[in-house]
């Protein structure tokens, strides 16, 4: 090798090592959660996702009509295209199931009355997902039908759910940096399980305390970097750090003993 490029390698090192040590912050911050960040991270953003999610939500709404048994919407979901994953409650007067389709999921809640015909139907997020329908959503193939837990019914845990999300936002006020967010919802007990977005001006993570989780997102002005609009949301969409956190929360129940208390508990009804 000659000397005049011996001397440029010698004088670039320690250019290409300041560029890293400068950089080094920002990548420790981001990796402060739990979990990497993905080349897929897409795949877990809920406002990514909402308007394809809303359109199907749309088209089942319009498709499940009132007055019909509930043979009849099990019918009409199969021909759709859906998979009933979880049965969570089948009483008289109320069923609600999960459904799947590819890596959509979806809670239907259907009332129904005195004759075993509907009177109310909703269509709604699947937040508390029973196992096989994480396993149907991940690609694998489950029984159709398969029996629920009242645990993961979102109706019964919704009101719990309401009251975590308004204590987040009325700690998380606007106008502050990213710092500040971060601090204040590990103050409060949460954990930053996922971030999905972290650019100038927005952030996104998935937090997780307990069996809760939510999806925070943050908009910033891109000049002050402080926050003009927060969003504390559903985490339909969890990365699989979050699920695991979710999951050891819960006792960290094996997916056979589970769906084995699944099929107890729903006897009981």
């Amino acid at each position: 090798m000659k000397k005049s490029a011996i001397k440029n390698l010698m004088f670039k090192g320690p250019v290409v090592l300041t560029g890293i040590l400068a950089l080094s912050p920002q990548l420790a911050w981001s990796q402060r959660s739990d979990s990497a960040k993905s080349p897929s991270v897409g795949r877990y953003s809920d406002r990514d996702r909402s308007v394809d999610w809303n359109k199907q939500k749309e088209v089942l709404q319009k498709s499940l009509k009132l007055g019909e048994t509930k043979e009849q919407y099990r019918s009409e979901l199969e021909k759709m295209g859906w998979t009933i994953t979880a049965v969570n409650t089948d009483k008289p007067d109320y069923v609600e199931w999960e459904i799947v389709k590819g890596d959509q999921s979806y809670e239907v809640q259907i009332d129904l009355d005195k004759s075993n015909k509907a009177s109310k139907i909703d269509v709604t997020a699947n937040m508390w997902k029973a196992d096989p329908t994480k396993r149907a959503m991940k690609g694998t193939k489950v029984t159709a039908m398969g029996r629920g837990d009242p645990r993961f019914s979102d109706r019964d845990r919704r009101a719990d759910w309401t009251k975590g999300k308004e204590q987040l936002e009325q700690a998380l006020k606007t106008g502050q940096d990213k710092d500040v967010y971060r601090r204040e919802i590990e103050k409060m007990g949460w954990k930053v399980t996922s971030v999905n977005s972290d650019k100038p001006d927005y952030a996104e993570w998935e937090i997780v305390k307990g069996e809760q989780s939510y999806e925070v997102q943050i908009d910033f002005d891109k000049t002050s970097r402080k926050a003009t609009k927060i969003d504390v949301t559903t985490n339909m969409w969890q990365a699989e750090a979050t699920e695991r956190a979710v999951e050891a929360n819960q006792g960290g129940r094996d997916p056979k003993q589970s769906d084995a208390g699944m099929r107890d508990s729903q006897k009981k009804n």
